[in-house]
């Protein structure tokens, strides 16, 4: 399982590079976001967290009009979920946290919303493929509020993000 993730991680720096090397690296493609989560895991309670990012815009790759592929790496955290028991009956709390970092498709429907798709590794302590999707408004060219539901190996979120574009 370990080989996969170090293929699919080492295709997505491969696509980074060589896509900035091919066109140029530019400022003005970057972006920073971050946001809260709404944690769950099967037989805890929900949790609340937060994750930080950066990214960048490679653009229209695929010939797609109003399709951009971006790359994106951050940190989030979970928040503690409670609700289990030990052996002893005691309640405990557990979180997770980690890096990651995903290839995001994004497809503008119009000017103001577009639809979003990601598709990556979570390396922390909910190791594995993270895949989810989700919506962006933008209020201006700068910033956008994105909504996105994102699955990883054993924790699903529910997410709010803020985007700022250099």
């Amino acid at each position: 399982m370990k080989k996969q993730f170090l293929v699919v991680g080492s295709l997505l720096a491969l696509t980074f590079s060589a896509s900035v090397a091919a066109e140029g690296f530019d400022a003005d493609r970057m972006y920073v976001g971050g946001g809260i989560n709404q944690n769950s895991v099967s037989g805890l309670d929900d949790a609340t967290g937060f994750q930080i990012f950066a990214g960048y815009n490679l653009g229209d790759v695929f010939d797609v009009e109003g399709l951009d592929l971006l790359i994106e790496g951050g940190y989030w955290t979970s928040g503690d979920f409670e609700g289990g028991t030990d052996f002893f009956g005691n309640t405990f709390t557990m979180s997770a946290d980690g890096i990651w970092g995903t290839a995001v498709f994004d497809y503008a429907v119009n000017p103001d919303f577009s639809l979003l798709g990601r598709a990556g590794l979570d390396l922390g302590d909910d190791d594995g493929l993270m895949i989810g999707f989700g919506g962006g408004w933008n209020l201006n060219p700068e910033i956008q509020l994105r909504g996105e539901y994102v699955i990883r190996d054993n924790i699903d979120s529910l997410q709010f993000n803020v985007t700022y574009d250099f």
